[in-house]
């Protein structure tokens, strides 16, 4: 995982304002996140996010090319994020291990956010975060259950 860090603000704004995950931010709170905190790192494909009982912490949203989610016990995929999607709630909000392993299906790049970032955001911001970290929870456990009924 290489930093990204000569990408002008204004192609960052112009790859996040596509986005779904950022459509209820405003202009002026995007560049306050894309300023102040948070990181982009590149991912080459077939290279690892993260592994299963890493202690990272960070979130991290999805802003080009896609990652996939395994376990190591497992040589299943569990399913595939993209653009727009996030990964690595359950460790940054519970402060634990990953439990899951993430590797770049395509080189891929991320924005990615600390829990003591998110604790200095601006209030604002902060809860449209939260907002969609719920909205994007709930859907993978409708899918979730979308499956589940499907096989039985």
């Amino acid at each position: 995982m290489k930093l990204i860090e000569h990408i002008p603000l204004i192609k960052q704004m112009e790859i996040i304002n596509r986005l779904n995950f950022f459509k209820e931010f405003t202009l002026n709170e995007r560049q306050v996140l894309l300023e102040s905190f948070s990181h982009l790192y590149l991912i080459n494909k077939d290279r690892f996010l993260f592994k299963q009982f890493d202690n990272d912490k960070h979130l991290y949203i999805i802003l080009s090319g896609a990652i996939t989610v395994f376990k190591h016990s497992h040589l299943v995929d569990l399913g595939t994020i993209e653009p727009g999607e996030f990964i690595g709630e359950g460790a940054f909000i519970n402060n634990r291990e990953r439990s899951t392993s993430a590797r770049a299906k395509s080189d891929t790049i991320v924005l990615a956010i600390t829990p003591e970032s998110l604790t200095r955001l601006p209030n604002v911001i902060r809860e449209k975060i939260k907002d969609r970290i719920i909205e994007g929870m709930s859907e993978r456990i409708a899918k979730l259950n979308h499956y589940l009924e499907s096989r039985g």
